[in-house]
């Protein structure tokens, strides 16, 4: 899964909604203070929320505990009349995700009448907007709304009220493709053949029934009235009118009379009802449903396992994307602008949190107990001419279980101190054939830099200042397969010819993760620049992997008497901007030139 959109509003120095789109590689440019940053802390906000429920958060855990100071100082200008709005995109990839979707299939036919198939396993692009609005008699933030869109048609909305009551289903978009019944065809032929009330505007030369139009959400919600073709007068929605199956199940007219005595509780649409009955949920922090189990209601049918059916459904749509989301972002991590050098008395912590790679020392940390492979390629990419070129490499050294090989083959035991990995394997093959290969697998790797020039074994703290603050970025580069890497300023002291291959590391490492990446770095982009012409021009040097232009988004922040604008610049096949940069490209350069 991977996050395709990000769009704030009221958050921080966003003012009016901006929305920043995501690619594979993602750089944020900009002015300093301009609010940068903010789109990095709006991602872990969130997690917090999702994680733990904590609107009003006084340190956003995920940034190392950084002191945000709550909501107050999270909202545009302090302005606690105002509400923030956080809303994010994701694509499910080839992923089921997770579903509650548990008894439908278990169930005979003529036991449920209405079967729908899970929604969330069949959606590919999922959309979560949540609204965190200040509760003055409970002196906290809450989410007054969450709104769910599938496929990029909405299906759902929770409200919640600043009482913190009983939040609420308030909208269920029962004509999305996705809640549709399996026979709904045929239900609406009936419907037609039985003579029942049903809006019939919805639907596009609905005699001859080829090709069904379905009527949007916004469409349903306002009752759109469109006459039939003939003499037929045209119908609206009637509180005995629905427009399917499942419609009809989970808001039937006994169900209205018995829970209902208000018809403030119905959709009024110019003095006609549509019919969708509030349905009363559990939350947690206003209209948030609690993460990681079926979703507890108020929905209370006279069929006991359509009701626990319809619960899971109800379920698929509301919990389970908020937990792939979650999930999704505790995958994720954030370096930050000021890395950590482990000094000589640093001891590697084997229980590495999210929290621990804000100061980078994580890295370190994963090092210590990576395997061959991870030490293998973080050796190859700091090491290696046509990647970053640091001038220094991690040797190996291997913990073997060196008294039992010399009390069972006294001439294959090994002494040795810290070695290449090429040397190790050639030590290994002159006593391969005396020592059993299940000892092998029992070997434990672990590494020291290595000074390439000088051939000798140095620390961290050794080592140029520049290369210390890169490392966390390389290792978080070729150590994770899945959420988000992000970073600030991945190029503080470093060599413009290493910001250049910075570009590399980015694009070549082939693992499935979104690169965020806040940076003041024009070398950086120029060799994105470079390798998407090179994609093009079919010039790539040997091994490297194309460069799609739609691989790297790139978004320049400035701001306005309006709050911070977001301008996504984009590339061309030529690795050429097709708009221009906002006040010029880095123009800096220019005007010390003249």
């Amino acid at each position: 899964m991977k996050i395709t959109k990000l769009s704030l509003t009221n958050f921080k120095s966003f003012k009016q909604e901006q929305t920043i789109d995501f690619a594979p590689v993602t750089l944020l440019f900009g002015p300093n203070s301009v609010g940068k940053s903010s789109v990095l802390m709006a991602l872990f906000y969130l997690q917090q929320i999702l994680d733990k429920g904590q609107c009003d958060p006084q340190r956003i855990e995920a940034l190392g505990s950084k002191l945000v100071g709550g909501f107050k100082n999270l909202v545009h200008r302090r302005n606690l009349k105002e509400s923030i709005t956080i809303r994010i995109e994701y694509d499910k990839g080839n992923r089921v995700g997770n579903s509650y979707d548990f008894l439908a299939d278990l169930l005979e036919e003529d036991e449920l009448d209405v079967r729908i198939s899970s929604p969330v396993i069949d959606v590919e692009k999922v959309t979560l907007e949540f609204v965190i609005s200040w509760a003055e008699q409970h002196q906290t933030a809450y989410v007054s709304n969450y709104k769910v869109w599938f496929d990029g048609v909405e299906i759902a909305e929770v409200s919640s009220d600043a009482g913190l009551k009983q939040p609420q289903i308030t909208s269920l978009n029962y004509l999305h493709p996705l809640l549709l019944p399996e026979d709904h065809d045929d239900w609406l032929i009936d419907c037609f053949d039985s003579d029942l009330p049903i809006h019939n505007g919805l639907y596009d030369k609905i005699l001859d029934l080829k090709g069904i139009y379905n009527p949007t959400h916004r469409e349903i919600a306002q009752g759109a009235d469109v006459p039939f073709d003939g003499d037929d007068e045209p119908k609206v929605f009637t509180d005995d009118c629905f427009v399917s199956d499942f419609h009809e199940a989970i808001n039937d007219e006994r169900d209205i009379r018995n829970k209902y005595e208000s018809a403030d509780n119905l959709i009024v649409v110019e003095g006609e009802t549509l019919i969708h009955v509030p349905i009363g949920i559990e939350g947690i922090s206003g209209a948030l449903p609690p993460l990681g189990r079926k979703l507890k209601s108020s929905l209370s049918l006279d069929n006991e396992k359509q009701n626990e059916v319809f619960v899971e459904l109800l379920s698929d749509i509301l919990v389970a994307p908020l937990d792939n989301l979650k999930k999704l972002l505790n995958d994720s991590l954030c370096i930050g602008p000021l890395r950590g050098i482990p000094d000589s008395l640093h001891q590697p912590n084997p229980y590495v949190e999210q929290k621990d790679w804000h100061d980078g020392l994580a890295a370190w940390d994963v090092l210590a107990r990576g395997d061959s492979e991870l030490i293998t390629s973080v050796d190859q990419w700091i090491s290696q001419d046509n990647k970053l070129a640091l001038g220094y490499g991690l040797a190996h050294k291997v913990e073997q279980h060196f008294e039992e090989l010399a009390r069972e083959h006294p001439t294959g035991a090994l002494h040795h101190a810290e070695m290449k990995l090429e040397e190790l394997i050639s030590e290994y093959a002159n006593f391969s054939a005396a020592v059993p290969p299940d000892y092998f697998p029992e070997s434990k790797y672990s590494y020291t830099l290595y000074d390439l020039n000088n051939d000798m074994p140095v620390t961290p703290s050794d080592i140029g200042v520049g290369i210390s603050q890169l490392m966390p970025l390389v290792v978080a580069a070729l150590s994770r397969n899945k959420g988000v890497i992000a970073c600030e300023q991945p190029e503080l002291h470093v060599h413009p010819r290493i910001q250049v291959a910075i570009g590399d590391l980015l694009t070549q490492t082939g693992r499935a993760t979104n690169f965020l990446i806040e940076t003041h770095s024009e070398h950086l982009i120029l060799r994105l620049r470079k390798r998407v012409r090179q994609t093009t021009d079919e010039e790539l040097p040997e091994g490297f992997k194309p460069v799609d232009k739609d691989d790297i988004s790139i978004v320049y922040f400035e701001p306005s008497d309006e709050g911070v604008i977001a301008r996504r610049i984009k590339l061309d096949e030529d690795g050429e901007f097709t708009s221009k940069w906002p006040q010029g490209f880095f123009s800096e350069r220019r005007e010390e030139y003249l």
